[in-house]
């Protein structure tokens, strides 16, 4: 009981630090939610004036509202550490004896909650100035596939915090090169299989493909598990494998980076 309360504490406790900060500024929110819908609008109006079908709209909702967990992982996941260790926050949460799991387990959180807080905001003016049309009767197998994305997608986030926080400055470039190839990849605004069968390979290795393809079946086509069981079980076995490895690449990276001095060594 003693060691979950040691992990689970930690954790809550970033957590709240990283949802009420997020609410600190009230602009924050406000360009947070209109900034993505200015581009997510120029989608649809593109595919409004080329009189695509009207269930374009709901992809390229979903679509964005699913990418912004993508970019929460890349930004406010897998840099964390690297940012916490410039600001020499990090020497600080070391000291405390608490574990770093723990910490970005607090970050992913209070990013989820934010970031849902914000996607929430967005799937309303999909529906009420886009008029955006889902299928709530199948929003449970939805749901589903939802977290379980979620929980493979802050897996891989631990594992990219863990090489940031080794090689500091260079992971950033991993970011920026990360961004638009899995937004492409992805079908961030269409169906992956308008793309041929290698590339539908290549982009079903990644949890947030299989993810979104997923939900828009459930939420827009109104399929259900009997064409989504594939989805699950994929993410599940996504999850087993990510988890598991982001916790091994972050005891071997805070192990080495011990051993070598520059755990929390700036500026390198």
């Amino acid at each position: 009981m003693n060691r979950i309360a040691r992990i689970l504490r930690p954790a809550f406790a970033r957590a709240y630090v990283r949802i009420f900060g997020g609410f600190r500024e009230k602009s924050w929110l406000f360009w947070e939610v209109i900034l993505p819908t200015i581009f997510m609008s120029s989608i649809i109006f593109a595919y409004e004036n080329l009189d695509a079908p009207k269930i374009f709209i709901g992809f390229v909702v979903l679509g964005t509202i699913m990418m912004n967990f993508w970019y929460n992982v890349l930004w406010g996941m897998g840099s964390v550490l690297y940012w916490e260790k410039e600001t020499g926050n990090l020497e600080v949460y070391i000291l405390t004896g608490s574990p770093l799991p723990s910490l970005l387990l607090g970050m992913a959180l209070g990013g989820m909650f934010n970031t849902s807080i914000r996607s929430l905001a967005m799937i309303l003016i999909g529906i009420f100035v886009f008029n955006a049309e889902f299928t709530p009767a199948y929003l449970p197998y939805a749901l589903i596939i939802f977290f379980l994305t979620l929980f493979a997608l802050y897996s891989m986030g631990m594992a990219f915090a863990s090489l940031h926080l080794i090689y500091g400055r260079k992971g950033i470039r991993l970011n920026e090169v990360m961004g638009e190839p899995i937004s492409f990849l992805s079908g961030q605004y269409y169906p992956i299989n308008i793309f041929p069968t290698f590339i539908q390979s290549i982009a079903s290795l990644m949890p947030i493909t299989i993810g979104l393809d997923g939900v828009r079946r459930a939420l827009i086509l109104g399929v259900g598990f009997e064409s989504l069981w594939l989805h699950m079980t994929l993410l599940v076995v996504m999850v087993f494998i990510l988890f598991p490895l982001g916790i091994y690449i972050m005891s071997k990276i805070v192990e080495k980076g011990r051993k070598d001095g520059r755990l929390i060594l700036r500026w390198i």
